[in-house]
């Protein structure tokens, strides 16, 4: 496999959180099941740590992140402070077609919570985070809100309500407003109002149920290299329907 495909596998299995807090993420022992050596793997667990989704403990190794309320207390401070000044920032001088892009991300969140897809529309909600700090042009500032988006997403899999991603997503359309509006304090307000909202709608005690390291990898493999059935082929066409016509 890929590098980019075991980080992959890796980012989907530690955002789940179903995984032990504390659990060893043992180098070689992922390697073997992944099929790839020692080394690749280390660098894996390496860029994923840099990443803010698992825990580099020297001496230790990588291990599962253990989170907690105190931490969500400093995260989401960080990010009302961060990501309500790039509301504030980009909201006078946003194009229509940056308006337009968010808004397109959202709808493809909302279609998500409707089809009961919680995880796409966590990921498309981080998305739509990462969009506005893109729109500040500053690289800084949009690799630091990527590692906050990292550590919130792996609270709100241990902690996070049932109704988060809906709730969330009406969040996001009153941020979305407020820019369209062009008006910064609005703008500013709305996304603070909703990151704290998220924060007091963490539970005390995890949802999820732990669920074996093995065999989660075994099953993000087997659908990761599942082959893909081709489609008949028709008899009146001479040449392939280009991807994604209609």
């Amino acid at each position: 496999m890929k590098d980019d495909q075991v980080h992959e596998i890796m980012s989907r299995i530690l955002a789940s959180g179903v995984i032990a807090p504390g659990t060893k993420l043992a180098e070689q022992h992922l390697a073997d099941r992944f099929g790839i050596s020692r080394d690749r793997m280390r660098r894996i667990l390496h860029r994923l740590g840099h990443e803010g989704r698992l825990a580099l403990v020297p001496n230790r190794g990588a291990r599962v992140i253990d989170p907690g309320h105190a931490d969500a207390r400093i995260v989401y401070e960080a990010r009302r402070v961060l990501e309500g000044g790039i509301a504030f920032s980009i909201t006078e001088r946003i194009t229509p077609d940056e308006i337009e892009a968010l808004a397109s991300l959202h709808a493809q969140e909302r279609d998500a919570i409707e089809r009961g897809d919680d995880a796409a529309a966590m990921r498309l909600g981080g998305a739509l985070h990462l969009g506005l700090a893109e729109l500040t042009h500053n690289s800084l500032i949009v690799d630091t809100l990527r590692s906050m988006v990292h550590r919130t997403s792996t609270l709100l899999s241990y902690f996070g309500p049932r109704d988060g991603p809906a709730c969330s997503c009406r969040e996001h359309s009153s941020i979305i407003e407020a820019v369209t509006t062009r008006n910064p304090m609005r703008a500013r307000e709305a996304m603070c109002s909703h990151l704290s909202l998220v924060e007091t709608r963490l539970r005390m005690r995890p949802r999820c149920e732990t669920v074996d390291l093995d065999t989660l990898v075994r099953d993000e493999i087997a659908r990761t290299v599942r082959p893909v059935t081709a489609a008949p082929e028709r008899a009146d066409e001479d040449q392939p329907t280009p991807v994604g016509a209609t």
